[in-house]
């Protein structure tokens, strides 16, 4: 049995002191499925991340997790320097790929989506990522990309000769847990139900979306607006959401609540209509992938990975990550139930092409591949 270390910025719930349960994000999910998959080959995951609560040691569903103690204000490249010092066996870093971190030689990175896409970001600070990319290629044997934005943007500022070393691969969604059923016990009125299953954070777009909620709320008497996502609790954007849902002239037709990964599918049981209204910092999303999955019409933002998964009026409505224009799709849609149907057939069929056996599949090959080099570089 090989000790396989990953080394994450996030897996249980330092944020927020639960270290007894995951993080409710894809991140996390990712990390899980991985882990799986590395027990199901014979060999031991263990999970190195940082912590915001201190130091700690624990056990979820059979996976060792070990906390190392960081403070949200910086020192994550210390931090993640230090888990590479203490970590055994081979490793897998699986975040901050942007970051300088002094990687253990040989190792396997992942990239689980571009987040320096930020428009306002400053030239100089995109141009130091670049530098600091080319140096994670010089030092891992592979590193893993949820999306071609990543892919190509290597291939554009960065140099590296083997065609290989960065290997396309999309995140998955189970297909049979996350499917359209006839039977599902939907509203007997004319309701049509919008759902935003994404965490409650700067990035994934809940400020266009609760401005955009208003307006549904406001000009749509149908229109319920469901809010599916973990927050951070001492984070003022989630400080600002709790206040905004509370106080709502709407609030007997708006509703948010935290579901574990097992509850995620009865999220979209009680939808029409999913959005994934990103500003910046997205891969291939898992929230998409289960929207599609479940034959959604989705609205999606045209950022990062969401490309890779929308083609815009066949399987969602793709547009620019802004307010207005997120609000005009998802009108439409409210006042459009044949495009509804139309969009979530075509987005149950594209789904099926990110199968997770099909996942599962591939990482194995990547597993076997880099053990056995690591065997053949020992002898």
């Amino acid at each position: 049995m090989t000790e396989i270390g990953i080394l994450t910025h996030s897996f249980v719930d330092a944020y927020n002191g639960r270290t007894h349960k995951m993080y409710g994000g894809g991140l996390e999910r990712y990390l899980y499925d991985l882990a799986v998959t590395i027990m199901e080959m014979g060999h031991k995951p263990t999970i190195h991340q940082l912590s915001f609560c201190g130091s700690f040691r624990t056990e979820v569903e059979g996976i060792e997790v070990i906390g190392y103690p960081c403070s949200p204000a910086g020192e994550t490249v210390d931090t993640f320097n230090f888990m590479t010092s203490q970590a055994q066996g081979r490793l897998i870093y699986a975040s901050f790929i942007w970051q300088p971190i002094d990687y253990r030689p040989g190792s396997i990175g992942i990239c689980h989506g571009i987040n320096w896409d930020y428009p306002p970001t400053p030239f100089e600070a995109k141009k130091d990522i670049a530098a600091t990319i080319q140096r994670a290629l010089q030092r891992l044997s592979r590193v893993i990309s949820v999306d071609s934005h990543f892919l190509s943007f290597c291939r554009s500022v960065c140099s590296f000769t083997d065609p290989e070393q960065i290997v396309l691969l999309p995140n998955a969604v189970d297909t049979d847990r996350f499917a359209p059923v006839h039977f599902w016990h939907k509203p007997s009125t004319e309701a049509v139900h919008v759902l935003y299953p994404r965490r409650i954070s700067i990035e994934r777009g809940i400020v266009p979306m609760m401005l955009i909620a208003d307006r549904l709320l406001d000009t749509y008497p149908q229109v319920k607006v469901h809010f599916a996502g973990e927050g951070v609790d001492d984070s003022l954007i989630t400080k600002v959401f709790k206040l905004w849902l509370q106080d709502h002239p709407h609030l007997d037709r708006i509703d948010h609540q935290a579901y574990s990964f097992g509850q995620m599918p009865q999220a979209y049981r009680q939808a029409n209509i999913a959005v994934i209204p990103t500003l910046f910092s997205e891969g291939t999303s898992y929230s998409c992938l289960e929207a599609l999955s479940c034959g959604l019409a989705v609205v999606s933002s045209n950022v990062g990975g969401l490309n890779d998964l929308i083609i815009d009026g066949y399987n969602g409505i793709l547009v620019p990550p802004a307010e207005d224009r997120l609000y005009q799709a998802i009108a439409g849609l409210v006042e459009n139930g044949g495009t509804r149907h139309y969009l979530g057939a075509n987005a149950r069929a594209t789904a099926r092409a990110f199968d997770r056996r099909i996942w599962k599949n591939k990482w194995r090959r990547i597993l076997s591949d880099y053990l056995g080099a690591a065997a053949t570089a020992t002898e």
